[in-house]
């Protein structure tokens, strides 16, 4: 079974940072927000900053480590982001992470009845 979640670091004006992990109930009432968008479009970039700001509050509202409205909290932070540790040197280089095309198999994967075609 699959989770949506997302780790997220609000920095506050007064220099103190909230990790906090949004999950999909904070993504379904985002949704539902006068000025929210499907989740498929927040990840296309549509108000994605927007985005990530409100589910970040929203799941420390929800946990209670916030008592304040979502106009309040979004005029005190000043950035919300994935934490730090994601992207530093330790990280896998690109090609690791993508490998790109699979080598061919020595194998067929498929075979055709039909006769060959000349190219």
């Amino acid at each position: 079974m699959s989770k949506i979640q997302m780790e997220l670091s609000a920095e506050m004006e007064d220099g103190t940072t909230e990790q906090v992990v949004a999950d999909q109930r904070d993504i379904a009432r985002w949704e539902i927000q006068p000025f929210g968008c499907p989740f498929a479009e927040m990840q296309g970039g549509n108000r994605a900053l927007l985005a990530m700001r409100w589910l970040a509050w929203h799941a420390l509202h929800r946990m209670g480590r916030t008592t304040l409205g979502w106009d309040a909290w979004d005029g005190q932070c000043v950035e919300v982001m994935p934490p730090d540790d994601e992207g530093t040197e330790d990280a896998p280089p690109a090609e690791e992470v993508d490998p790109g095309r699979p080598a061919r198999s020595a194998s067929a994967s498929s075979r055709s009845r039909g006769a060959r075609v000349k190219r």
